[in-house]
């Protein structure tokens, strides 16, 4: 039998080295990749910087004296807030070279998140980079199974807390939310990320964001059971209690109007589809692992539940989010010329002129949304003349055209009684003029 030769201390101590710095690389970039460094927020105040040969000695001296290295303590961003931001405040530990600091740091979050497998495997990093070298990320894993997956949601968390959204910047869909709106939300898909808006005295202001999953099979949903998450603007219609719900969707769901009037016209079909947590057996999901709804964890998902109206709040889910500051939203919607548009139908029916309003509707191909659009033409047309016309939303979205969905609430006096109704429209760019393709009564 051939003897095998025993680990030098200085072997070992070059294999914590190298599996630190191999966890550090996520998607497999080598050692001395200048981007291994860059990886932490900017909300935690730091900046990116290069592992150059001399950080990169830096680091192994740092592991060569880790039996004896001087405890100053976890930073307090790894102890707390969210588990998302403790665990990026880990990764950064390892990138500093403090590795016992950041096994002590995922000890602490597993203990209160158990489920939560990226941590899980830092940690399995962690401990088997003691002893051996990693060459792969999560080669700590005692059982590697699909790693993928979990890379893939590990990046993404990095990406989006590491190119934030400019500073006052909003979706450039967002073009104008009234007062009486308090909170809008965006998905943007190639991030797997939701952002949530406050609408105040100074309009819209980004107040937080949450990783999230969307469809296995990506975006853009055309038909039932095909695995996608749509794309365009919904909206929130009510809160469903856990107790009503199977633990696959976890905490609690928020179920959201797809297929809305618009769909409808276009053919989509489906239904079901939800903001909600995640099952009880785990913290989150892959990026892309829903049959088309919108996945939270259920922390975060309780939080925001917490704080939103019951219905109504505006959801955009996009590809990919534009970011511009609202004096350009303002000046985007003036090149659009919408709102002369707009007026002239707002004062065509508050005079409830049956000619100038017909004016507003296209000629369609489709026989079915030609003789809903002509009912709810019909309908408006025999409707009673509002006496006002107020709290409008504007939000813009692009499909096969650009589009306009607009809100409102209609006030009038029916046998003497006031009454109000929230009505939506989706108007349809066609060359210069703008023509309504789907409305509604939505309450």
């Amino acid at each position: 039998m051939k003897m095998q030769t025993p680990t030098s201390p200085r072997k070992r101590r070059g294999a914590v080295v190298l599996g630190a710095l191999g966890l550090l690389s996520l998607c497999m970039l080598s050692v001395h990749d200048s981007r291994v460094l860059g990886w932490w927020s900017r909300e935690a105040h730091a900046t990116a910087a290069p592992l150059a040969p001399s950080a990169a000695s830096r680091v192994m001296r740092l592991a060569d004296d880790l039996p004896t290295e001087p405890r100053v303590g976890l930073p307090e961003a790894a102890l707390q807030g969210s588990p998302e931001s403790r665990l990026m405040a880990l990764y950064r530990l390892v990138g500093e070279g403090r590795l016992a600091d950041a096994l002590e740091g995922s000890t602490a979050l597993l203990q209160k998140y158990p489920h939560f497998r990226l941590a899980q495997l830092l940690q399995a990093d962690l401990l088997a980079a003691r002893a051996a070298p990693l060459t792969t990320w999560g080669g700590g894993a005692p059982d590697r199974g699909d790693l993928a997956p979990l890379r893939d949601e590990a990046l993404q968390r990095l990406a989006a807390l590491r190119e934030r959204p400019p500073t006052g910047a909003i979706p450039a869909e967002f073009v104008l939310l009234p007062p009486s709106q308090p909170y809008a939300i965006a998905v943007d898909a190639s991030r797997s990320r939701l952002y949530l808006f406050e609408n105040g005295a100074h309009g819209l202001t980004l107040i937080d964001d949450f990783y999230v999953s969307v469809g296995k099979q990506g975006v853009d949903k055309l038909i039932e059971g095909d695995q996608k998450t749509p794309l365009g603007l919904y909206f929130i219609t009510g809160q469903i209690d856990r107790k009503a719900l199977e633990d696959r969707f976890g905490v609690g769901a928020l179920p959201l109007n797809y297929p809305n009037a618009y769909d409808r016209t276009r053919g989509r079909t489906g239904k079901g589809i939800l903001l909600h947590g995640v099952p009880s057996s785990t913290y989150s999901r892959p990026p892309l692992d829903s049959d088309g709804c919108v996945v939270l964890a259920n922390d975060d998902l309780m939080g925001l539940a917490a704080r939103l109206p019951q219905r109504d709040t505006p959801v955009l889910i996009a590809r990919h989010i534009e970011w511009r500051q609202p004096g350009a939203n303002r000046q985007a919607l003036e090149s659009t010329r919408f709102m002369p548009t707009f007026e002239r139908w707002r004062t065509a029916r508050l005079a409830a002129n049956a000619d100038q309003l017909a004016s507003f509707y296209p000629g369609t191909s489709s026989a079915d949304a030609q003789l809903n659009l002509t009912r709810s033409r019909q309908r408006t047309a025999s409707a009673p003349a509002p006496t006002a016309i107020d709290e409008t939303s504007l939000i813009s979205f692009r499909d096969d055209r650009e589009l306009m969905v607009v809100t409102f609430r209609e006030q009038a006096l029916d046998n003497g009684e006031r009454t109000e109704h929230l009505m939506r429209q989706y108007w349809g760019r066609e060359g210069n003029d703008w023509r309504i393709v789907a409305e509604g009564q939505v309450h």
